[in-house]
This record gives structure tokens, C-alpha cells and sequence, in this order.
């Protein structure tokens, strides 16, 4: 809403959300912003059905519990215009990892800075991506390469991304600017997908197996699985 670009609109997604949205919502009457409701299938889903109602010729994507700076899309602006023939844009960020403990208060663990690079193919099969928070892409690249992947809720960011840079090598170009705030939970009663994740041994594992699984295949890929899969393994081990 701060945006130093005025030129947006909000598509809000619902997908089932159980809390005071649509109320919170009514307080804002702005015709920029348009809440979507659908049914619960997950984060992927979820983006592939706003994409769907876009018409704007470029996205950016926002997480409930992360923010942009007021300059985000001004300077994603700036550099769509620098490089016009591109396809995807990203940025940095700055990452804060909160735990809750049994008493119910927030520990802040610990912060980062990561400002990211302009990444080649060896990089994006070593895991190196954006986070979707820090993407803005055009709308056709989507249909290009199949949408988010819809069976993927873990590093499906780092999915989009890769397909992305496979496809268009040269047409995805990094901003060297820090431009958003990103949040990680854990602890104690967080219900958060990435604390979900992490804090859940079988579903991390799953989650893990879905990543290696489709991408072992590629050539670039191959160390990397081996490296997760060793981890992967282990993991099962632990678990027996």
C-alpha cells in the first residue's frame, strides 16, 4: 500500500483461510485491491489462481507475513526497464528466523542479509535462487513453462526459478538492491508452512524425495541430488 509506484493492483488470495481477512479487508476501499476466494490446495495453487485472474503484464508475489520496501516495485520498475527483453526480475532480501519457545515468547534467533547474484546454471543447481517474495516476472512466462508447480510446497520458489533460467538464460537478470523482508518461524504451537516442514521429520522427508525425484533426471542436477539423497536417506534412517 506504501508503494512509491502507484501503478498496481492487489489481487488477494484466499485459498480457505480460516482467520478475519475478508473483515480486515472491508477497512480499505481502494479499487486497486481485489480479493479472490477459492479452496485450500496450497501455495502453488494458490499463485497459479491469482496468476490466472492477472492482467497486468508483469507479477510479483507477496506472502502474508513478508513485506517490500515502499521502493520494491519502482526499482523492479527501473530494471524491467534497463533490461526489457528479460523475463524475470529479482532481488535481495533480509531474513529474520524467529523461535517460540513453551513460554510463548519469540526468541529472535537470528538475521541475514542476502543480497543474491546474478546467478548462472551451475548456481541454480546448487540450489542458489529467489525467494518468490523477491521475484517479479512477466505474465506469459507462467504459461511458458507450465505455471507453479502445484505438487511442490517446499522450495517451489527455487522450482519456478530454475525452470525460468533453464528456458531463458539470458533473460533473467538480478537487481543488486535489498528490497524485501523476509520472515522464518519455528517453535512451539507455529503453524506455518515452513515451520511445518522443518519441525515435521516424514513431511520434510517428502517434501525432499518430491524435489530430488524431479529433478535427478537433469544433467546439472546430478551432484546435488546425490547430495541431498545421502541426506535424504540419513533422514530415513533417523526416523526407522
Amino acid at each position: 500500500m506504501a508503494q512509491t509506484e502507484p501503478r498496481w493492483v492487489l489481487l488477494i488470495i484466499d485459498d480457505g483461510s480460516t482467520d478475519d481477512t475478508p473483515r480486515l479487508l472491508e477497512e480499505f476501499h481502494d479499487p486497486r485491491i481485489c480479493l479472490l476466494k477459492t479452496n485450500h490446495h496450497g501455495v502453488s495453487a494458490a499463485r497459479n489462481f491469482g496468476a490466472s485472474h492477472a492482467d497486468s503484464p508483469y507479477i510479483a508475489y507477496l506472502d502474508s507475513d513478508n513485506t517490500w520496501h515502499p521502493e520494491f516495485l519502482a526499482a523492479m520498475l527501473q530494471a524491467i526497464n534497463r533490461n526489457p527483453n528479460g523475463v524475470l526480475w529479482y532481488c535481495g532480501q533480509h531474513t529474520v528466523f524467529w523461535n517460540r519457545n513453551k513460554d510463548g515468547q519469540w526468541i529472535l534467533e537470528r538475521e541475514c542479509i542476502d543480497a543474491r547474484g546474478q546467478y548462472g546454471l551451475a548456481d541454480i543447481f546448487e540450489l542458489n535462487g529467489a525467494d518468490a517474495n523477491c521475484m517479479v516476472h512477466t505474465r506469459a512466462l507462467l504459461e511458458e513453462i507450465g505455471g507453479w508447480d502445484e505438487g511442490c510446497s517446499f522450495l517451489e520458489d527455487w522450482d519456478l526459478f530454475a525452470r525460468s533460467k533453464i528456458r531463458y538464460q539470458n533473460q533473467v537478470f538480478w537487481v543488486p538492491e535489498v528490497l524485501a523482508e523476509y520472515r522464518q518461524v519455528y517453535g512451539v504451537d507455529v503453524d506455518g508452512l515452513c515451520a511445518m516442514t522443518v519441525q515435521d521429520p516424514v513431511r520434510n522427508q517428502a517434501q525432499w524425495k518430491y524435489l530430488i525425484d524431479k529433478w535427478i533426471s537433469h544433467p546439472g542436477f546430478a551432484d546435488t541430488a546425490k547430495r541431498l539423497t545421502n541426506q535424504y536417506l540419513q533422514t530415513k534412517k533417523e526416523l526407522d
